[in-house]
C-alpha cells in the first residue's frame, strides 16, 4: 500500500511538471519554437487516464510479483533445511555405523517435510510434478532398505566377517559396499533436492 502510495505522488508530480510546462509556454515565447496556444481536453483526459493505468497496472504486478517471489523463497528454504537433514545422515552413514532410532527419525524427518512442502505448494499459483513426487518417493524407500534391510545370504556369507548390514545393541554397522551403496543413493536424493528447488524458482 505504501508503494501504491509512492507511485501515485510520483504521477501526481509528473503532470504536474507537464501542467506547469503548458502554463509556462503560454507567457513566455521562445524564438523558432511554437506551442499551440489551444489545448484539446479530450487528449489530456486520455493521457492522464493512461498514465494512472499504468501506474496502477504496474504497481499491482510488481506486488504480485513480490509475494510470489517471497512464497517461493520461504518454500525454497524449507527444500535446503531437507537437504541438510540428507547431507547429515549420508556424513553419518559413510562412517560405517549410525544408531537405527536416528536413521529411522532422519528419514522421518525428510518424507513428513516434503509432504508438508507439498501441501504449502498446492496452495500457490505453481504445483510439483508427478514424477519428481515419484522419484522422491522411490528414492527415499531405496534408501530406506540399504540403511535397514538385511539382504537374503547363503550359509558361506552369513559365517563371513564381513556382512553388507549388522545390527548390534540398536547400532547398524556397514561394510564397505554398502557404505558405497549409500553413498550413491543419497547423492541421488540431494540431486532430486536441488532440482526441487530450480523447479520451485522458475516457476
Amino acid at each position: 500500500m505504501k508503494n501504491l502510495k509512492n507511485k501515485l505522488i510520483q504521477a501526481g508530480i509528473y503532470l504536474s511538471c507537464i501542467a506547469f510546462g503548458y502554463v509556462i509556454s503560454r507567457f513566455f515565447e521562445i524564438p523558432n519554437f511554437e506551442i499551440s496556444k489551444s489545448i484539446d481536453i479530450s487528449n489530456i483526459l486520455t493521457l492522464i487516464v493512461t498514465a494512472w493505468l499504468a501506474i496502477l497496472i504496474t504497481t499491482v504486478l510488481e506486488k504480485q510479483n513480490n509475494d510470489h517471489r517471497v512464497e517461493k523463497d520461504l518454500i525454497i528454504t524449507r527444500v535446503g533445511n531437507i537437504y541438510s537433514i540428507a547431507d547429515s545422515l549420508q556424513l553419518e552413514s559413510n562412517i560405517g555405523r549410525i544408531h537405527i532410532t536416528e536413521a529411522s527419525s532422519s528419514l522421518k524427518r525428510i518424507n513428513t517435510a516434503l509432504n508438508s512442502i507439498y501441501r504449502i505448494v498446492d496452495k500457490c499459483h505453481f504445483n510439483i510434478t508427478e514424477d519428481l513426487k515419484d522419484r522422491f518417493k522411490n528414492s527415499l524407500a531405496d534408501i530406506r532398505n540399504t540403511l535397514t534391510n538385511t539382504p537374503s545370504l547363503t550359509d558361506e556369507q552369513l559365517s563371513s566377517k564381513d556382512l553388507p548390514i549388522e545390527i548390534k545393541d540398536s547400532i547398524i554397522h556397514f561394510n564397505k559396499d554398502r557404505v558405497s551403496q549409500l553413498e550413491v543413493k543419497f547423492d541421488t536424493l540431494k540431486d532430486l533436492l536441488l532440482e526441487l528447488q530450480i523447479h520451485i524458482n522458475n516457476k
